[in-house]
This record gives structure tokens, C-alpha cells and sequence, in this order.
């Protein structure tokens, strides 16, 4: 099987939140992922999800007996469509399935290999996701039902989050930490992509979310509203900082750093937000605005003008592009030798090149 050599190569790292909850709530947060589809040598002519008529949810793949789920494969499927979708690329349905159960596979070997090392998943990040996939979904009576839709339950779609988690605490722990970038090589990269370091207008923004699933109702949107407006009355007081209340409050992936969405440029955030945090002066607090999303209360830390960004401004950044690069490629080069050694089986028959045969290793 091929292996995917850029930074959509760890894998746990876009899927945490932006995978398992938009496949759950049929939106994502998040609407700028990135991934390569590579091409490669046929590594899955074998299971298509769709193709599965002897339970709504069958057990498609065993990966050193460990099982793949027929939802799983449909939820990549829909997390790697989304990504294309966005790039403006399209692909064939049947091509889709393969690329998504390579994936699948991938994603469950390094699941194995973060348990080898005794690592376990962050339950609170397991929660907060879960959390997140409610309110996208409309509640969780909602997610439930759509999940039951697709064969799966609630406990399953916990197991696939944690398993995400998993893989990237995997990458922290055991990858990240032997990738050495340095300062030579940032010089290099800032003087090869010059064009990278000229700078848009842009503002550091600042964001509490009250999420708002698509079937919202009158009297769910009204309570949204409200605690949104709570939550700009407690800002305004001054007496509390903005970022502490986003802890508390927002719903948001950002919630955990105070709801800090970092440097954006126009039209970067889901409009209206986007236009209001460009209308904003520095520590000003917003009204309520309503996206697609549900409702944000935003503020601004400072605004620049267009201008090209100095080697001091930009090192952090670039170190910690060449890090992930650095790192996927260990993942990649990790995979190679997991995928090699690994007994992978097509349970609906067919051909199983990515596997070999199902008795042994390939």
C-alpha cells in the first residue's frame, strides 16, 4: 500500500475534530483542511462500503484482527470528498472508496502502534469532540439517530474519536519529538518562498461560538442567541478577560485557547464573522453575530496593514511547518513498514491486493 507523504499524512492531526464531527454533523468548523491524495499503486481495489448487503454496518476489514467498520470507510469517504470539494477537485466514487480505505487502514495501524507504546487518548479532547458533533448534529438524540442510520451507534462513533486522538497523540509523543529543525534550514525556506512572507491585512481575532445545529428550531435559536448575548454582557464589564470567558463558554474548537483563531485575513473566517472582526478596533468587543455555524461574539487583539513579514516574525511559523513535513515523512516512512508487515483482510471478498493473502502477512 502507498503511503501519503505531506502533513495530511498524520492523519489524526485534520481529523480530530473537522473529521469525526463534520462526518457526524454533515458540517465542519473548519472549513480550510488540507489533504493529498497521492497517486498510487492500486493499495485497495477491495472493499467498497457501499457495496455491503448483509447488515447495515458489517465488519468490512480486519487489520491484524482488529476490525474496520463499513461507517468508518463512509466517514473518511466523506471527510476526503469535503477536502477535495473545497480544492475544487473531483473524483471518481469508486477511486474515493479505495483512497478512504487505505486510509482506514493506515489510521487503525497507527492506532495499534500508540497502544504498543501504552499511550492513551485525552478523554476530555475525546468529549469535547463528541460534544461538538452533538451541537452540529442538533442534540444528541439527533447525532444518534443519524448514526443509527448509517448501522453505527453512539459508542462506536466515541471509539472512532478516541482512536483519532490516539493517532495524534501517537505523532506528539513518539514522532515530534525527534524531528530537529534548524535555524539554518528556516533561513533556507524563508529565502527560497519570499512570496509566502508578503502579508495581507490582517487581524489577530478572538471568538466565542454557541453552535447551532441545522434543524434548530425558533426556541433553540433564542436560547443560543441569549447565552451569546450573556456572554457579550460578561465581556463588556470589562472585568473579566475575553479569553477566560471563552474558556468558560464557547463552544467552539478554539475554546480551550481562549478562543484565539490566531492572525486572519479577509474573508479567511465564515462571514458575517469575518466582516466584523475586520470592522472591530483592537480589545473592542462585537454584537452578536449569526453564521451558518450558530452565533459569535468576537474581538480583536491588534490589526495590521499589508507588509512583508521579517525571519524573526516568521521562525515559529516555519519551524513548525518543517516540523510537520519532517514528521509526516517519518509517518510515511513508519506506515511503509507497518503496512508490510501487517495481516490486512477483505471480508467481502473481491480482490485484496492491499492486504495479500488473508492468512498471512503480504
Amino acid at each position: 500500500m502507498g503511503v501519503m507523504r505531506n502533513t495530511a499524512a498524520i492523519l489524526g492531526l485534520a481529523l480530530l475534530i473537522s473529521g469525526a464531527a463534520a462526518a457526524a454533523g454533515q458540517q465542519s468548523t473548519n472549513p480550510d483542511q488540507d489533504a493529498t491524495i497521492m497517486a498510487q499503486k492500486d493499495p485497495t481495489s477491495g472493499p467498497d462500503p457501499s457495496s455491503a448487503q448483509s447488515a447495515p454496518n458489517p465488519v468490512v476489514l480486519r487489520v491484524n484482527g482488529d476490525p474496520i467498520y463499513a461507517v468508518e470507510i463512509s466517514m473518511v469517504m466523506q471527510t476526503v470528498q469535503s477536502q477535495l470539494e473545497q480544492r475544487g477537485d473531483t473524483v471518481d466514487q469508486r477511486e474515493l472508496a479505495k483512497v478512504a480505505t487505505q486510509r482506514a487502514v493506515e489510521q487503525k495501524l497507527l492506532v495499534q502502534e500508540a497502544r504498543r507504546f501504552g499511550i492513551k487518548a485525552d478523554e476530555m479532547q475525546v468529549a469535547r469532540a463528541a460534544q461538538m458533533a452533538e451541537q452540529q448534529a442538533g442534540g444528541r438524540a439527533m447525532l444518534e439517530a443519524k448514526l443509527k442510520a448509517t448501522g453505527s451507534n453512539y459508542d462506536q462513533f466515541l471509539e472512532m474519536i478516541r482512536e483519532l486522538e490516539l493517532m495524534r497523540a501517537f505523532v506528539d509523543q513518539q514522532i515530534k519529538p525527534n524531528v530537529v529543525v534548524t535555524d539554518e534550514e528556516i533561513a533556507a525556506y524563508y529565502e527560497a518562498n519570499p512570496k509566502v512572507f508578503e502579508a495581507e491585512e490582517r487581524v489577530h481575532a478572538y471568538h466565542m461560538i454557541f453552535i447551532v445545529g441545522e434543524d434548530a428550531d425558533p426556541a433553540a435559536l433564542a436560547e443560543k442567541r441569549a447565552k451569546a448575548e450573556a456572554a457579550r454582557q460578561r465581556a463588556l464589564t470589562g472585568e473579566e478577560d475575553f479569553t477566560v470567558i471563552a474558556r468558560e463558554l464557547s463552544e467552539g474548537p478554539s475554546a480551550p485557547n481562549g478562543g484565539d483563531l490566531g492572525w486572519v485575513t479577509r474573508g479567511a473566517l465564515v462571514s458575517p464573522l469575518s466582516e466584523t472582526v475586520f470592522s472591530l478596533e483592537p480589545g473592542e468587543i462585537s454584537d452578536v453575530v449569526q453564521s451558518r455555524f450558530g452565533f459569535h461574539v468576537a474581538t480583536i487583539s491588534d490589526h495590521r496593514p499589508a507588509e512583508t513579514i521579517s525571519l524573526e516574525e516568521a521562525s515559529d511559523q516555519i519551524k513548525f511547518a518543517l516540523q510537520q513535513e519532517e514528521a509526516a515523512e517519518v509517518v510515511g516512512q513508519l506506515l511503509e513498514t507497518l503496512v508490510k508487515n501487517a495481516k490486512v483482510e477483505n471480508l467481502l471478498g473481491g480482490s485484496d491486493s492491499a492486504a495479500g493473502p488473508s492468512t498471512g502477512k503480504n
